[in-house]
């Protein structure tokens, strides 16, 4: 899922259908994603699947989302308000990853085309040591 999706995901959560998992901190949900994807026959159509998502708020402003990309990857997002806040990272630390989904135990650092490449991965690393994960290359 790519950002603009996270974060339209983000902002159509409803906090009150989320299960509170840290005190006025940080929400989870399992909710069906309706996406669009392209056909061979160069039209589109449509596939819903479930998903897992944790959700960062405080006193019930949302600041962020993490998506469980299976047992292998997670997928974050940060509204632009509260980036470089330590929104991400206060969540992490409370140990969350383990706590809601223990079989996840790595993730992958994924670039777009205008990233500085080096400085995603130093903070994607730095995220993953403080989660408890492992970064794959």
């Amino acid at each position: 899922m790519r950002d603009e999706q996270l974060k339209y995901v983000l902002e159509r959560i409803d906090l009150d259908e989320c299960e509170e998992v840290v005190g006025n901190h940080i929400y989870y949900i399992r909710k069906a994603i309706r996406q669009r994807y392209d056909k061979y026959d160069k039209g589109y159509g449509y596939t819903t699947d479930e998903y897992e998502f944790l959700v960062i708020a405080q006193n019930s402003e949302k600041q962020g989302i993490i998506l469980r990309c299976g047992y292998g990857d997670l997928h974050w997002y940060i509204l632009k308000k509260w980036r470089e806040k330590g929104v991400l990272s206060n969540a992490l630390r409370t140990g969350i990853i383990r706590k809601v989904w223990p079989e996840n135990v790595k993730i992958t650092c994924c670039y777009n085309f205008c990233d500085n490449r080096e400085q995603k991965y130093n903070m994607t690393k730095h995220l993953a040591d403080i989660a408890g994960l492992h970064l794959e290359n």
